[in-house]
């Protein structure tokens, strides 16, 4: 066997395909070693059928717990049909002869016995659940997520979210994900999670009132707050079908973490689960000396349960406003903002971006597209003049690394001006619906030509550039507007001009 580092030996194990990685296991003490922490690292439950227990109780059996360092759980419905083996044998005969009898003088019983089913199958799968939780003792990112669409038991979610409990790995654990229904929040009160340094929240109330919402966030403030020492990370996110949320009580009752680095709130575009904003932009004043990224995003609106303010739609431009003409954000070098509510005027968001331009390495602006004369704007701010030296010549520089942005159509002018001012960017995601000439008449254009003769127009007048000064490693752009693959030739095109790139990616706009 050829003699190669055990690093290199796992790079190959990584990109094998399963059952070639089954056959190489085989070989020696090595290859099954490399072979098992593959395959145990990110244990995924999201169901509970034979592969499931097979699976659970290999790790048990076998001690291979050590071997996980990610665990992902989704609650799952547990049937109350009883299975082909309930009736099997004499007992089983005599089994159903009673319930028949008993169905015929009591008409409640079948409901009672389903559900006595599910109970019982319940408490056994979840009893191998944590079974298996005790022998993992080097977890370090857990995440409990539901499906909304789906319906749930909360026994699931209660035993669920004290595994942490029950198994080592609550003491080793430095990441945690949670998408559960609020009302299960209550039993993260008394966790103790001593490395945790990221903690993520999407809080899904449905219809629960305002008051048990609010009694539910004392409970999980006693549990973000007790992470003061650890905690680095905080992302909270809501959806449309919290229909009574206020998040103004949470942000009220979160208190000081003196190594919080990044913080993250996404919510209907439309502000309807803040009240106010001053508890949220008082929790990003007193942190704002140790912050280095700050995200502010929004989906689609929720649903109005009170009278809504007229500017509530303006939250991120009123947020990021205040916070940076009266906070001290002298360390923000990330920021990810939505544009949705900053679109009606974007001179607010320019005259923010202005005083951190020179410390920005990241920039991500989504949920609505810009034209080339905004994108212009934009890098306009970000782009610093020094003077360059004796000769009285003025540079332009830029520390941003990474852009991402939503453009309304793709065209080379952007390319171009992107290229120009931001040189020593290393990675660029472009999202689009559209390709167009930019020195071409649009109204002309769409009656003249086909989409395959835009696009080879387009590949044209980019095989004429040749970016020598610009630093690009990643490039990611939005599948073609018209519907036809172009990954190939957009990569060779742009691999051509641009001489430092080695990452280019297609992805879809619905990811």
């Amino acid at each position: 066997m050829i003699e190669l580092p055990f690093d290199l030996w796992w790079k190959i194990f990584e990109i094998l395909p399963p059952d070639a990685r089954a056959q190489f296991r085989t070989v020696n003490r090595l290859f099954l070693e490399i072979a098992r922490r593959v395959q145990y690292r990110n244990l995924v439950i999201d169901g509970y059928g034979k592969r499931t227990k097979r699976l659970l109780k290999s790790i048990n059996l076998f001690s291979l717990g050590y071997h996980v360092q990610s665990l992902h759980i989704q609650p799952w419905a547990v049937s109350n049909v009883p299975s082909s083996k309930t009736y099997r044998g004499p007992s089983g005969r005599v089994s159903s002869v009673f319930d028949h009898v008993h169905s015929f003088f009591d008409s409640d019983y079948p409901t009672r016995r389903a559900e006595a089913l599910v109970r019982k199958r319940m408490r056994k799968q979840i009893q191998l659940i944590k079974e298996t939780a005790k022998t993992l003792g080097f977890v370090q990112e857990y995440s409990v997520e539901w499906n909304v669409d789906r319906p749930y038991h909360p026994e699931f979610f209660t035993a669920f979210l004290s595994l942490v409990d029950v198994s080592p790995f609550g003491r080793t654990l430095t990441k945690l994900s949670l998408k559960v229904p609020t009302d299960r929040l209550v039993c993260l009160a008394s966790l103790d999670l001593p490395a945790l340094e990221q903690l993520d929240i999407q809080l899904v109330t449905m219809s629960l009132s305002e008051r048990y919402i609010n009694d539910c966030f004392d409970n999980f403030a006693v549990f973000v707050n007790n992470l003061y020492d650890t905690l680095r990370s905080l992302s909270i996110s809501s959806t449309h079908i919290s229909l009574n949320l206020n998040l103004y009580r949470l942000f009220y009752l979160l208190g000081d973490f003196p190594h919080l680095h990044s913080l993250g709130l996404t919510i209907p575009y439309d502000g309807a689960h803040l009240s106010s904003l001053d508890s949220l932009q008082s929790f990003i004043q007193k942190h704002g000396r140790t912050l280095q990224e700050l995200k502010l995003l929004c989906n689609r609106s929720a649903a109005r349960t009170r009278p809504n303010d007229p500017c509530a739609k303006y939250w991120i431009q009123r947020t990021i406003t205040d916070i940076f003409t009266f906070g001290n954000l002298s360390n923000i070098c990330s920021l990810e903002l939505a544009l949705r509510p900053l679109r009606s005027e974007l001179t607010p968001f320019l005259n923010v971006l202005a005083p951190v331009a020179n410390q920005l390495e990241s920039l991500v602006l989504t949920d609505d597209a810009l034209t080339p004369g905004e994108v212009e704007r934009v890098l306009a701010v970000l782009t610093c003049k020094f003077s360059a030296g004796t000769n009285g010549g003025v540079v332009e520089y830029s520390h941003l690394r990474h852009l991402a942005i939503r453009l309304q159509y793709l065209c080379l002018f952007t390319v171009d001006l992107i290229a120009s001012k931001l040189r020593l960017l290393h990675s660029l995601k472009l999202t689009f619906s559209d390709v167009r000439l930019h020195h071409y008449d649009e109204a002309q254009l769409s009656y003249a030509y086909a989409y395959s003769e835009i696009l080879g127009l387009f590949y044209a007048e980019l095989t004429t550039r040749w970016y020598s000064e610009w630093k690009l490693s990643s490039l990611a752009i939005s599948e073609c507007p018209y519907r036809v693959e172009w990954g190939k030739d957009m990569e060779k095109a742009f691999t051509k001009c641009i001489p430092t790139l080695v990452s280019f990616k297609v992805f879809s706009v619905t990811s």
